[in-house]
């Protein structure tokens, strides 16, 4: 969840932060199984989709709104993001 609110904020992009999980509960509402229908968070409404899993939102929110810069064209270059992201969550992460 913490990565996807940094982006959001690093695009600037208006949101709503709805608190699900944990103390909050509702993860196991109909409403919200209808979006992601493992019962997780994070989970992000868009205009055009409804998108779940961490790294899906990351990289679906880098490429629609966030340009060249955080999205490039070069699938190289994009590739090499993907490694790095995909790197810190299973081995550097799961230190923490």
């Amino acid at each position: 969840m913490q990565k996807v609110m940094w982006l959001v904020r690093e695009l600037g992009l208006d949101h709503q932060h709805v608190q699900a999980g944990g103390d909050f509960g509702g993860l196991d509402d109909p409403a919200f199984l209808n979006l992601n229908p493992h019962g997780r968070v994070p989970v992000v409404e868009d205009a055009e989709a409804v998108v779940w899993e961490s790294h899906a939102i990351l990289r679906y929110l880098a490429a629609r709104h966030g340009g060249a810069d955080w999205w490039p064209e070069n699938p190289a270059a994009r590739a090499e993001a993907d490694g790095w992201m995909d790197w810190s969550q299973t081995a550097l992460q799961r230190t923490f």
